[in-house]
């Protein structure tokens, strides 16, 4: 009897060829052109929005001098936020996502956008990044997500309150660094307390508590620096996330 080529492994060999000979795909969303890894398409905010995860629901309300996009991948957040602030300072230390989203911020004519290829954390320093390739999946840790990461990258790491030239006001920080969320706020801590932005963070664990209330770590910080933090949604897809929206106190 003759055998046959299982399914999963042609669908694979099909998806390889693809990758090398058409890297790239392109959409259009809410009016905004995206470039994107075939396996790592853009945020819909209308899909999110309906699963109560992520902030897109949220951004058409904010408007202000500086926006800061820590993780910022291809865009879907920055891009979107330029439309509403003066300038958006975008981090994001995978050199391949930096040209895509450097390539979305050209090809949508924005050029308020400032692209910094870099991780923060609550040091200065170089650090590896774990890369899953095709999926704009990357980590400062190998464990994260229980992925197998293909390719490991140095990276540099600062402090956000170590970094100079930020200008104007900062009025708003997005926040989804894989679960270096801690880290980043504590290295923050000055530029936070200084400009007393609004936060969105995406909290790599379980909530813990009622209703929109959580106590987890990551929120017992930032009820310590003077936030009110409330829960906005959360997702055991994956792994365990919710999402935060910090509003300081008065």
């Amino acid at each position: 009897m003759r055998r046959t080529t299982p399914v999963w492994l042609l669908n694979k060999v099909k998806r390889g060829l693809m990758n090398r000979l058409i890297p790239l795909k392109k959409t259009s969303l809410n009016g905004m052109v995206y470039y994107y890894t075939r396996e790592a398409p853009p945020h819909d905010p209308r899909a999110f929005s309906a699963l109560g995860q992520e902030f897109h629901h949220k951004i058409d309300h904010l408007s202000g001098d500086t926006a800061i996009d820590v993780g910022a991948n291809i865009g879907s957040y920055t891009l979107r936020l330029a439309r509403r602030f003066r300038t958006v300072i975008a981090f994001e230390p995978d050199p391949a996502m930096c040209s895509i989203l450097r390539l979305n911020a050209k090809v949508n004519k924005l050029k308020n956008i400032k692209v910094e290829e870099m991780a923060l954390g609550n040091e200065d320093g170089v650090s590896p990044l774990y890369v899953r390739k095709g999926t704009g999946a990357t980590s400062l840790s190998h464990s994260h997500y229980g992925l197998k990461y293909e390719t490991v990258k140095k990276v540099r790491v600062a402090k956000l309150d170590s970094l100079s030239g930020i200008p104007g006001k900062v009025d708003f920080v997005k926040l989804d660094a894989e679960g270096l969320e801690l880290p980043i706020l504590r290295g923050a801590r000055s530029t936070i307390a200084r400009f007393r932005p609004i936060l969105g963070i995406e909290v790599h664990s379980r909530p813990t508590g009622f209703g929109s209330m959580c106590a987890c770590e990551t929120c017992d910080y930032l009820s310590s620096c003077g936030y009110n933090p409330e829960v906005t949604g959360k997702s055991d897809s994956e792994t365990p996330v919710h999402w935060v929206w910090a509003i300081p106190n008065k």
